[in-house]
């Protein structure tokens, strides 16, 4: 990273417009994304808010990381189908969909672009190639890639107009008492934590929605967990999505006091597992649905990974080949 530092000359400007006419060579949505990330600081002190405005004689420093530019990998990528101008794979738990400030490990795009050459011009960014829409790095399942730049336009427009059907399996810590409901509450970026959203006095909170079905109620037959109580129960949930805001599912579950097993960014930092063998959060993108041009639905579906279904097993569950 290298501080860029800048002095104000002008009254009243907002912070990202400041920057973007200083600092030509970024765009201002990298900027107002950075900004966010808290990469931003005003006469020393860090800035949240892209509208934030600045005045004559103050300092902004700018955090900034050079994007590298994305370079073909090898990656072994499981397809589920395929045709000519649409690509539905499996994402294992552990990648990350496009490269990111400071991530060094491959990821998803830079696979794609070793597999199919010409999709390096599909999309709105050289760095996310055919990606319409992510799955975060510890979330495993079905993840929708455009091979062409009319299907890439499709399934945008697809996405925010909520036709695409999205499915997952997650495991709550406690008793969900309803076993069947939504959660209609709107998600925003959290006030002073740039890698969280919330429902809690959200900055420009958006509409999420999110659709549940209780599959199975697990006691926790592990009991204490090293000497100290745990929790008595698990609930197995199936989610239907009909928003795709940043971290909807777990912040959801979250707000209602029921955090995903193993999510150590919106759980129990201490014990994010509750004591269950698991790396990662226990979500899974299980099944997709979506409408093509010529009108013609194609569905896919991802089983549940070993790690997930261990637990499962571990826990005596009655449905465990999702």
């Amino acid at each position: 990273m290298v501080m860029k530092k800048f002095e104000v000359t002008e009254n009243k400007l907002r912070l990202d417009r400041f920057l973007a006419e200083s600092f030509k060579e970024v765009s201002r949505s990298r900027i107002q994304k950075d900004i966010a990330a808290g990469l931003v600081f005003v006469n020393k002190a860090k800035v949240l808010e892209a509208k934030f405005v600045v005045r004559s004689g103050d300092v902004v420093e700018y955090d900034y990381t050079e994007e590298s530019k994305i370079q073909a990998k090898e990656l072994n990528i499981k397809t589920i189908f395929e045709n000519k101008d649409i690509l539905i794979i499996d994402k294992p738990a552990g990648l990350v969909v496009h490269p990111a400030p400071g991530y060094k490990g491959v990821t998803l795009a830079e696979g794609l672009l070793h597999k199919y050459k010409d999709i390096k011009v599909i999309g709105e960014d050289e760095i996310r190639p055919g990606i319409v829409h992510r799955l975060d790095k510890d979330t495993s399942g079905v993840l929708l890639v455009a091979k062409s730049q009319a299907m890439f336009e499709h399934l945008k427009n697809s996405f925010q107009e909520r036709t695409v059907k999205k499915q997952y399996t997650t495991l709550l810590a406690g008793h969900l008492p309803s076993k069947h409901g939504f959660i209609n509450t709107p998600i925003g970026r959290h006030a002073t934590d740039f890698r969280k959203m919330t429902t809690n006095l959200p900055k420009d909170p958006k509409e999420a929605v999110t659709e549940y079905t209780v599959l199975e109620y697990l006691p926790n037959i592990q009991g204490q967990i090293k000497g100290r109580k745990s929790i008595d129960e698990f609930t197995l949930v199936r989610v239907n999505l009909h928003t795709g805001r940043t971290h909807q599912i777990r912040v959801h579950f979250s707000s209602l006091g029921f955090p995903i097993i193993g999510d150590a960014l919106y759980g129990p930092k201490s014990n994010p597992t509750f004591g269950l063998d698991l790396k990662r959060q226990f979500l899974h993108a299980s099944n997709i649905e979506v409408q093509l041009p010529d009108q013609t639905w194609v569905e896919a579906h991802s089983d549940l990974p070993e790690d997930l279904k261990k637990v499962l097993v571990g826990l005596k569950a009655k449905n465990i080949n999702l």
